[in-house]
């Protein structure tokens, strides 16, 4: 009977323990931190709820001095690039294309000037391109260089971009 009793005791305390650990941490995992969505869960965080906890002013967009609040410092770091457009706020779209590891929608020709002009005098010359390792426009330079004076300007570039998503928008109509 001794025998009995004891092997009785010893599954009925395994079957309890496997109940309590099959349970998981009190909160149900969350942590204390309630039932969010996106990083919360471990997933990817969503746009629309970092936008919302970030845009302080409600202007439905993110600056520089809302992405200086995240606490990741990731939006800060990477703002410019982020910024696909230059327009020197973060838009949901930008957001989400960012954390979706898209490429940007469209290439702003005037963030590009700024990013490749070394010697800051408005236009882009070979070298500058060539140093910057800008494969797309070192192959087409010549193209873009509608005036043939050797520099790309602001409206070269911005003719040669327009005309690069040209294509793509006819193909989804």
């Amino acid at each position: 009977m001794k025998h009995n009793l004891k092997t009785v005791l010893t599954l009925f305390s395994m079957l309890l323990c496997f109940s309590v650990f099959a349970q998981g941490p009190p909160g149900g995992g969350q942590g204390g931190r309630g039932g969010g969505k996106g990083q919360d869960r471990g997933g990817k965080p969503d746009a629309s709820e970092i936008l919302s906890k970030l845009d302080t002013n409600k202007d439905k967009v993110i600056d520089k001095d809302e992405a200086a609040n995240d606490k990741r410092g990731k939006i800060a770091e990477d703002f410019d690039v982020i910024d696909t457009n230059g327009d020197e706020v973060i838009d949901l779209d930008e957001l989400k294309a960012s954390l979706d590891g898209k490429k940007p929608k469209k290439i702003s020709a005037k963030k590009l000037l700024k990013e490749v002009d070394d010697n800051g005098d408005g236009t882009l010359n070979e070298l500058e391109v060539a140093v910057k390792k800008k494969l797309e426009l070192m192959d087409h330079f010549s193209e873009i260089d509608t005036n043939s004076d050797g520099e790309l300007d602001l409206e070269e570039l911005k003719t040669f971009y327009d005309n690069q998503e040209q294509p793509k928008r006819k193909n989804k109509d």
